[in-house]
């Protein structure tokens, strides 16, 4: 069967099963912890996030700090999984509510560095993936909407909830963009973020779901009760310290706000460690009403915020 037609057939199941577990307000969605979490999520001021180079410290920095959230890779240096205990006591904030922990997904790209990686691909790949990202060694373009990859994908979301997150950080949502060649791939990504919700929230009707990037998918209704926030790089700033053109600018803005019209915040990362452009970046998001994070490409450490 077409995965065309696999996605028809799964879009209504898919998005009921993402409309009772969004935002704790929908009909049929658990009470009592589910609203907690929610209201921290929509309450939170501050945030980061560290993917790699955690070192001897391990999750310390992220327990130390005052964000409200932070997102960090589902695994340590080594690929191994959080234990349940180190993510608990990173969330744990003496007099203050525990801070949200979002674990990192990727949905629109295979990495040679993860579990599911078989050796035995360099010779014979599989169908669903792609050529390797020149910009990025070791991270592959898939076939987003193949089978075999959501059920490769879907595995590690599971391991991720294994240790515990609050939540999953999606990347590469906007991988769509890479097939302008395929009818159906901006309405395939929809159908696979709705299934990835679906999945997790059978399991965890309070779990939350951040895509990054790819902001004008809310513009789609089926998409809406998916995702309880978004995540998205270089709206004022390009890696390193290049300001973006104002078109941009006020085209993602002008997005923002349909997320912000929705009930769902916004959470920017620049990509800056000039001192002279620091401080501006966190002032001009924040009047924008987005919640803000400066940091470096490499997002191999835990910047201070502001």
């Amino acid at each position: 069967m077409r995965p065309q037609l696999i996605g028809t057939l799964l879009a209504g199941v898919l998005l009921s099963g993402c409309a009772a577990g969004s935002g704790g307000t929908a009909a049929g969605s658990a009470p009592g912890t589910d609203a907690t979490r929610q209201s921290r999520l929509l309450s939170a001021r501050t945030w980061g996030y560290q993917l790699t180079g955690y070192g001897p410290a391990r999750l310390g920095p992220v327990a130390a700090s005052g964000f409200d959230l932070v997102v960090v890779d589902a695994g340590d240096d080594d690929g191994a999984p959080w234990p349940p205990a180190e993510l608990g006591a990173a969330r744990t904030r003496t007099g203050q509510p525990d801070r949200l922990l979002l674990g990192y997904l990727s949905i629109g790209a295979a990495e040679s560095y993860r579990a599911y990686w078989q050796a035995s691909w360099a010779q014979r790949p599989p169908e669903w993936l792609l050529a390797e990202d020149p910009d990025w060694p070791g991270n592959f373009d898939v076939a987003y909407w193949h089978p075999q990859w959501q059920a490769t994908a879907l595995g590690s979301l599971d391991r991720l909830m294994d240790s515990g997150f609050d939540g999953a950080y999606l990347d590469l949502v906007d991988a769509f963009e890479r097939h302008p060649q395929r009818a159906g791939a901006r309405d395939e990504m929809i159908e696979w973020v709705c299934r990835v919700a679906a999945h997790a929230r059978a399991r965890d009707p309070q779990f939350l779901i951040v895509p990054q990037n790819a902001p004008d998918l809310i513009r789609e209704a089926r998409y809406v009760p998916c995702v309880d926030a978004l995540g998205h790089e270089e709206t004022f700033m390009y890696a390193m310290n290049t300001p973006t053109e104002p078109g941009r600018q006020a085209r993602l803005l002008a997005e923002f706000a349909r997320w912000k019209a929705h009930g769902k915040p916004v959470f920017t990362v620049e990509y800056a460690d000039r001192e002279a452009l620091i401080g501006p970046l966190y002032a001009r998001a924040r009047a924008a009403g987005l919640i803000p994070y400066v940091t470096v490409r490499a997002a191999d450490v835990l910047t201070p915020g502001r």
